[in-house]
């Protein structure tokens, strides 16, 4: 074995936090591997490489396999790159990048290797977001033009996209705004940043205006198709009318990204007074065709506050597992406002002890940030519920305090509204 296979090894026991002392921690690393990206490995491939079985010389199929799980394109890439796997390297050459105030064919190179690894892509984030203290809109431009962002998941490029957006909330708007103006127009930046970083906290306020931009600035359909659903959603939690607007399902539609999808029947559930049984129907055989999980992000929100609960039970009865099982939760935004659904059903159902177990589940400060104020929202309208069941004035008290914060900070009046008739008096 070379010393380049080596390396390789000892980067993938870096990653995966498996140190390979004996055999019985192979099927640890085989499992660890095969969790990302569909990637497949065979037990017997590994107890060679790491010396239980005859070595052999590893396939360039496996050594492929191990660079993609170390989030390299290939071996070859990884060769070229595995330096950029060691953060601290990486990071002194960033930092000689922000000394020479200069983003050559080079710098630009090192920064697409960052973009391949978790931790560094951290790194990458901040430099940027550095940039943009600085206002350096010629070198932002410069990276926004030539960064490669396809390869990176949704849930690493939604950690990128959180860092440097709160750096644009960092200086004062109007600066920001100008610089959103001005990189809005690369796809990689409006692909990465506004349509990535979902901002409920600011969309009476800065967000807003970017979508704006992206109204302005974009071609694309399904852009401005989200940005006329965040424009309702705007208008219904802020002020509660909602006659002028009117969004049409566009042509393609099963083509969008589904959580767009769940968004739009989330604004036909908020835009009617009573869901009838066609749109029900309709609702329902969506829920049958898309990746449910991800549907039904935002269409359970908006039955929580048209309280729509008989709707609520009836999803809950037929999609429960592919809904509420925990197995499948992808991130913590998503297992609260699900578990946050479960506990309306339950309070609806009059069964109050299960309600606030569902609730007591929730770990609001593991949301993403882009949703926390939206998230929190719901949290403490259905905790208000629950303590005006149980007669509980002082909780039910204190819960209104924070749900009122929520509202100032957010502007979403829509929930003093929902919430007064379960206040306590």
């Amino acid at each position: 074995m070379t010393i380049n296979h080596s390396q390789l090894l000892i980067d993938v026991q870096k990653k995966s936090n498996i140190i390979i002392n004996n055999v019985g921690e192979i099927k640890y690393l085989k499992e660890a591997i095969e969790s990302c990206n569909d990637l497949k490995i065979g037990y017997n491939t590994l107890r060679r490489l790491f010396g239980f079985l005859e070595k052999t010389k590893p396939t360039l199929s496996t050594l492929n396999t191990l660079s993609n799980y170390l989030e390299f394109t290939s071996y070859t890439n990884y060769l070229s790159n595995k330096l950029n796997f060691d953060e601290w390297y990486f990071q002194q050459r960033l930092l000689l990048i922000q000394q020479s105030n200069d983003l050559d064919e080079e710098a630009i190179q090192l920064i697409n290797a960052g973009m391949l690894y978790d931790k560094n892509r951290v790194y990458v984030a901040y430099f940027i977001s550095s940039l943009i203290q600085k206002n350096n809109l010629n070198t932002l431009n410069k990276v926004f033009e030539k960064i490669e962002l396809g390869e990176v998941e949704f849930s690493k490029l939604l950690q990128f996209a959180t860092i440097i957006t709160h750096s644009f909330y960092s200086i004062r708007e109007g600066k920001a705004l100008i610089m959103y103006n001005d990189l809005i127009k690369h796809e990689s930046f409006k692909n990465a940043l506004p349509l990535i970083y979902i901002d409920y906290s600011n969309l009476k306020g800065l967000y807003f205006k970017v979508l704006k931009l992206i109204e302005k600035h974009s071609l694309v359909a399904s852009d401005l198709f989200f940005v006329s659903l965040m424009g309702f959603y705007r208008q219904f939690y802020t002020e509660g009318i909602c006659e002028n607007q009117k969004v049409k399902r566009p042509i393609g539609f099963h083509s969008y990204n589904i959580v767009l999808q769940g968004r739009f029947y989330g604004y036909k559930i908020m835009s009617v007074k009573t869901i009838d049984s066609v749109l029900k129907k309709e609702l329902f055989k969506e829920f049958t065709i898309n990746k449910t999980s991800w549907f039904a992000l935002e269409v359970l929100p908006a039955l929580l506050i048209k309280e729509q609960y008989k709707i609520l039970t009836e999803l809950s009865d037929k999609f429960y597992e592919q809904i509420f099982d925990s197995d499948k939760w992808s991130d913590e935004t998503m297992s609260s406002i699900y578990l946050i659904a479960l506990a309306n059903i339950s309070w609806y159902n009059n069964e109050i002890s299960i309600a606030k177990i569902n609730l007591e589940l929730v770990v609001l400060e593991k949301v993403e940030l882009s949703y926390y104020d939206y998230v929190s929202l719901f949290y403490y309208q259905t905790k208000i519920k629950i303590t005006h069941s149980e007669n509980d004035l002082l909780a039910n008290t204190n819960s209104f305090l924070v749900l009122e914060k929520l509202v100032v900070k957010t502007g979403f009046t829509k929930f003093l509204e929902v919430s007064k008739k379960y206040i306590l008096n």
